[in-house]
């Protein structure tokens, strides 16, 4: 059910029936011919406000159908890195430009930022790990970490991009492996947001 499904139809008949005349020829019975004249006018004022209120409803980016086109335009979409995106990706795309990410690390995190990064992926619908090669440091690092030069390569490993053939979960005829993304778009896609001064190592 619309934000906006209203029923104002008794509210605006008795408004309607205040402004008519009294007296035995006005009656306002139920069943008299004005009752059934001001019952007709106050759906009438009825259906105009809840067009009115459809027709804003259709400016809203989140909620609106017949202007979608228009707020594809207005944000620079279809993205060209993602020729073959369904409507429902569109609209989270749409609002995640028109919003701005969320989640961030913190408020004013750099574009560059693993963190960042993670969460404009995730955005568009991939699981990724990101970090930066650094030389080890006593104190600082621990077993596990991602050691090297500081050679400014940004690493970015995309995790589940393939799904392979489950007994139980899959059947004859199946792909041995299934992939959904083949990572092209993403890559594409960090290319134009990462600072040039990065060069991108994508990992599958």
């Amino acid at each position: 059910m619309s934000t906006f499904d209203i029923n104002h139809i008794e509210g605006y008949r008795t408004s309607l029936s205040r402004l008519m005349p009294s007296g035995f020829a006005w009656s306002k019975d139920k069943g008299s011919a004005q009752y059934a004249w001001l019952t007709a006018k106050a759906i009438e004022f009825n259906d105009f406000e809840q067009y009115t209120y459809r027709t804003v409803e259709q400016f809203y980016p989140h909620s609106t159908c017949n202007r979608f086109a228009e707020w594809k335009r207005a944000v620079g979409l279809p993205d060209a890195c993602f020729a073959e995106s369904s409507e429902i990706s569109l609209r989270t795309q749409m609002l995640t430009r028109l919003r701005g990410l969320s989640g961030l690390a913190y408020d004013d995190s750099s574009p560059a930022a693993p963190e960042s990064i993670k969460s404009m992926c995730a955005v568009i619908g991939y699981d990724v790990d990101v970090w930066y090669s650094t030389p080890f440091r006593v104190g600082r690092d621990a077993v596990g970490d991602h050691l090297g030069a500081l050679d400014g390569v940004l690493n970015v490993q995309i995790n589940r991009v393939c799904e392979p053939f489950r007994a139980g979960a899959n059947r004859v005829g199946d792909r041995l492996e299934m992939c959904t993304q083949t990572g092209l778009e993403l890559v594409c896609y960090l290319t134009r947001i990462v600072p040039a001064r990065f060069t991108i190592n994508t990992i599958f």
